[in-house]
C-alpha cells in the first residue's frame, strides 16, 4: 500500500511543470526582488552564508539565495521538482546544489548551514515536529530558520483556485482534489498554527523565535499574480549562539 508520504512525492512529481511555470514568473517579476529583500533582514550576519532550502520545490529560494552570493543548497523529495529547479537556476544564471531528500530526515551533517528557509513545505508534512527537530540540529550556533507557510488546514483549495486570476487557476481539478485529500490526512493540518510551531521551536531549543501572522502586503507586490487567500506567516527562529 502507497504510504502517506509516497502519495506526497507522487502528487508533486505531477504538479512540478505548472508549479515551476508560477515560480518561474516570481523570479522574472517584482515578487522574486520583493521576497530578497524581505529575507535579507533575517540573516545572522554580513558575507557569504551556506543556506538550504528544504522543500525546494523548483528552487525559488535557493536560487534568489545564490542570485544574493550565498552558497545555496536546494533539496526536495521530488525528482521532478529537482529537474524543474536546475533548469530554473541555469536560466537565470547562478549555481545551486539540488540534492534529493526527506524534509523530515535531511541527508546532512550536523552544523552544516548558517540559515535554513521553506516556503509552503510545513503543511505537507507527515511529522513537522520531527522535520524542526532535525533542522535545528543543521544549523550552527547562531544560525536562523526561515519557514514561511500558511495554516492550510481549514482551506478549501478548490475554491480558491476557481477565483479569477489565481495563480493555480488552471490547475487540473482532479490534482486539486487530491491535494484535498493528502491535506486532511496530516495532522498537522488539524493543529491551530503558527501558534503550534512556535510553541514546537521553543520547545526544541531555539532561543529566538518571531512570527509575522502574514507578510503578504511584503512579497506578492505583482498584482497580476493573485495567490490563495489565507494569510502567509513568516517563522523567525535562531538557535543560540
Amino acid at each position: 500500500m502507497e504510504s502517506l508520504q509516497e502519495r506526497v512525492q507522487a502528487y508533486w512529481d505531477k504538479r512540478s511543470a505548472d508549479f515551476s511555470a508560477v515560480r518561474q514568473k516570481e523570479l522574472k517579476g517584482i515578487d522574486g526582488a520583493a521576497w530578497l529583500d524581505y529575507i535579507r533582514k533575517f540573516l545572522p550576519c554580513e558575507g557569504t552564508l551556506d543556506v538550504l532550502d528544504i522543500g525546494t520545490g523548483p528552487g525559488f529560494l535557493a536560487i534568489l539565495m545564490a542570485a544574493a552570493g550565498h552558497r545555496a543548497v536546494g533539496m526536495d523529495m521530488s525528482p521532478l521538482m529537482l529537474k524543474e529547479a536546475k533548469k530554473n537556476s541555469e536560466n537565470y544564471g547562478v549555481h545551486v546544489d539540488f540534492i534529493l531528500g526527506d524534509a523530515q530526515m535531511p541527508p546532512f551533517e550536523e552544523a552544516s548551514f548558517d540559515v535554513i528557509v521553506s516556503r509552503n513545505v510545513t503543511w505537507n508534512l507527515p511529522d513537522v515536529h520531527g522535520a524542526y527537530t532535525g533542522w535545528y540540529g543543521l544549523l550552527r550556533r547562531g544560525g536562523v530558520l526561515l519557514n514561511f507557510d500558511s495554516n492550510y488546514g481549514p482551506v478549501d483549495f478548490a475554491a480558491n483556485a476557481a477565483e479569477p486570476n489565481n495563480v493555480h487557476n488552471e490547475l487540473d481539478r482532479e490534482l486539486l482534489r487530491e491535494c484535498a485529500v493528502i491535506k486532511d490526512s496530516l495532522a498537522i493540518s488539524k493543529e491551530a498554527r503558527p501558534l503550534w510551531d512556535m510553541y514546537r521551536l521553543k520547545e526544541i531549543g531555539f532561543t529566538e523565535c518571531r512570527c509575522c501572522g502574514d507578510i503578504r502586503e511584503f512579497v506578492r507586490k505583482d498584482e497580476m499574480m493573485r495567490y490563495d487567500s489565507e494569510p502567509l506567516f513568516c517563522l523567525y527562529a535562531q538557535k543560540k549562539g
